[in-house]
């Protein structure tokens, strides 16, 4: 009875001693159980790792947890290696260089003593994927793959199928040491897509990490024949005439745009069912770039051709030039004098100056002035407000650029003539007895 006494005693002292440390369970560090790389290219790959698997073998996510990664050459210290801190159970690397060997580690992020390394796993880099793919020889059915080495490699597998086929479950077709192959047994008028990689060793499994590159692609084509052997007919200072062979087919789309920027996607664009179109609206001394494809369906287009450069001409309009007025009933624009001097011409700013002599019906004067007008682009004519010409009657001038007293549009003839046309306004408040006119103003260089 008494040592029951002494034990209950000692037992009451130590609990309630504020000295005594309580025992603490110290829980593991969260173990990795499997690791791994995908995505292998030549010069980067990613790693991955488990905390947990199911009963399959597949990984499952693990919340949580912090992970530190080291990877290097094999052999290396991963105590020392390249360090990643990531929440993830994956972490991409690059930089790695092509055909060499790496491997990594990885561990939960805990700092105790039972925290081990996980590893190492090994992988290889692969080759450089090929370049520059094109297909040639397009036919309505069969086509010529084309592409560059990627590095030293010799030879090369393909894929190739109708836009978004499965590119993992698509036949496999091996090319030798060719950079080019043919496919025939095509559809007409139909979107296809092909991938090609190289074989990085000279002998492979074909299953040998490393030992194939990635698949560069997808380059689609059609075989929706494209017009062939676009050419420059003629051009002037706002237009360009384009002429192609049909290749049999009906319907093409023609896009363009200043060549800095050009971009066929978002280029102006016309459609035609003729092989010839003259695209209009350009600007003086500007280079433009073109580019031609047939349409065989709503979504199916050929490849483009062309991408010919011309620089428009530039307006070159100085001197003294023979002036004449067609369809004009009241006094002429311009004065009398049957010529005018084009004093001063901008390309930049498309703005001809005409220096003449006006008629303003006061004796014994005949002033000189200016009048100034922008060719537009699109064919138009601006002019600024407030240009006196010789519109007149009761000895007020009607002021040029002011409601519809201005020019409208104007037309190149030809390198040496201008033609520009006018609305006439003699119906203003001061010329209430004349009704609105269309004037054309052609100035001819002498």
């Amino acid at each position: 009875m008494r040592k029951v006494v002494l034990l209950l005693l000692i037992g009451l002292v130590f609990s309630c001693s504020d000295d005594t440390p309580i025992p603490q369970i110290i829980q593991p560090c969260q173990p990795v159980v499997a690791s791994f790389t995908s995505d292998i290219t030549d010069n980067s790959a990613q790693l991955n790792w488990c905390g947990s698997v199911n009963e399959s073998g597949e990984c499952l996510p693990v919340t949580g947890v912090s992970w530190t990664v080291s990877w290097g050459t094999p052999g290396f210290d991963p105590d020392t290696g390249t360090i990643i801190n990531t929440p993830s159970t994956s972490a991409s690397i690059g930089g790695l260089t092509a055909q060499t060997s790496y491997e990594f580690y990885v561990k939960s992020d805990c700092n105790l003593a039972n925290n081990e390394w996980f590893g190492p796993v090994e992988f290889r880099t692969s080759c450089p994927a090929p370049t520059n793919l094109g297909v040639n020889n397009i036919t309505q059915t069969g086509a010529t793959f084309t592409w560059s080495p990627g590095g030293n490699e010799v030879s090369w597998e393909i894929k190739y199928g109708f836009v978004g086929f499965n590119l993992e479950e698509a036949e496999l077709f091996a090319t030798g040491n060719n950079t080019e192959h043919s496919v025939a047994n095509l559809q007409p008028n139909t979107d296809y897509e092909f991938y090609v990689r190289a074989n990085c060793n000279t002998v492979t499994d074909g299953s040998q990490i490393g030992s194939s590159s990635a698949f560069s692609g997808p380059f689609r084509f059609s075989t929706c024949l494209p017009p062939i052997n676009l050419s420059i007919d003629s051009f002037t200072q706002n237009s360009v005439s384009l002429d192609w062979d049909s290749n049999s087919q009906t319907t093409w789309e023609v896009r363009y745009g200043e060549v800095a920027g050009f971009d066929p996607a978002t280029a102006t664009v016309v459609t035609t069912n003729n092989s010839n179109y003259t695209v209009t609206g350009l600007c003086p001394n500007t280079l433009y770039t073109f580019a031609v494809r047939t349409l065989c369906g709503t979504t199916t287009q050929s490849q483009w051709i062309g991408f010919n450069n011309v620089n428009t001409l530039p307006l070159g309009y100085t001197g003294t030039y023979m002036y004449e007025e067609i369809g004009n009933t009241d006094e002429p624009i311009f004065g009398d004098p049957v010529n005018v001097d084009i004093t001063s011409v901008s390309d930049t700013e498309r703005s001809i100056t005409v220096k003449y002599l006006a008629n303003l019906d006061v004796t014994g004067t005949q002033p000189t002035m200016t009048f100034n007008f922008t060719l537009n682009c699109d064919g138009t004519v601006s002019v600024p407000d407030d240009q006196d010409t010789n519109f007149n009657c009761g000895g007020d001038n009607v002021l040029l650029g002011q409601g519809t007293a201005m020019p409208t549009n104007y037309n190149m003839v030809d390198d040496n003539t201008i033609d520009i046309r006018f609305v006439e306004d003699t119906g203003s408040a001061t010329c209430t007895n004349a009704a609105l006119s269309e004037v054309t103003i052609r100035l001819t260089k002498i």
